[in-house]
């Protein structure tokens, strides 16, 4: 049985910058709690401000109008959120929802622009951007050509890598199996085959609302090599 890693370091955008500056940009900041499930920003609404991530895992989605929601990204302490409507002037591209109650705080984007510019750290937040962008990159690859477990691996593996290093239980997933397929756009009778075959392996364990990756080392095995020959996301 493999076990997350013991060290687990900085991550996101605070992993980029010193110390000192990640606390100066939280210190500027209005503390907000939120909870399991809560939209901490809205697809379509007008931007204004950054939120800093000091706890608790978020999903990225991306909606359509007859309520069909897809996962973009998946998002922790370290991360920024939101700066993509701070440098172009545009509305909220996608909804931020917390999967698990978590700590963020809210700065105003003039305010933000300018403790980036007084700690020189420009040039970070746009290596930090482009991060961001070649992750969308791959991650339109998986939709197109990775069949559902390469797919759901993937996500409960991002959704580890970012529970940040003092997560009490990094390996512990808030959400239901409805919800996982959701997230990966696909119907659950895709997923839950896959989570029985998991489950039955000693993988993973499942419960009301949650779901413990016991074996993250074998998961990840299944997003290097599970790929449809078909480019159909289609269950193994």
């Amino acid at each position: 049985m493999s076990a997350v890693n013991d060290f687990r370091g900085p991550r996101g955008f605070r992993s980029l910058i010193p110390s000192d500056a990640w606390a100066a940009l939280v210190q500027q900041g209005v503390r907000s709690t939120h909870h399991a499930r809560e939209r901490v920003l809205h697809q379509g609404q007008a931007g204004g401000w950054v939120l800093l991530c000091l706890s608790g895992r978020l999903k990225v989605v991306y909606s359509e109008p007859d309520g069909r929601e897809l996962a973009l990204a998946v998002r922790g302490p370290g991360d920024v959120i939101g700066e993509f409507s701070g440098r172009d002037g545009g509305p909220r591209s996608a909804t931020v929802q917390a999967i698990e109650p978590g700590i963020t705080y809210k700065l105003p984007d003039e305010r933000f622009g300018e403790l980036l510019q007084r700690f020189g750290l420009e040039s970070k937040l746009d290596a930090y951007i482009l991060g961001k962008v070649r992750e969308s990159s791959a991650h339109s690859w998986q939709l197109a050509h990775r069949t559902a477990s390469a797919r759901l691996a993937d996500f409960l593996a991002a959704l580890i890598d970012v529970a940040g290093p003092d997560h009490p239980c990094p390996a512990t997933i808030a959400m239901s199996q409805e919800e996982l397929a959701s997230g990966l756009g696909l119907a659950r009778s895709a997923v839950t085959p896959v989570l029985a075959e998991w489950k039955a392996a000693g993988l993973v364990r499942i419960s009301r609302g949650k779901l413990h990756v016991i074996d993250i080392t074998s998961l990840r095995a299944f997003s290097e090599v599970d790929v449809s020959s078909s480019g159909q996301n289609t269950a193994r």
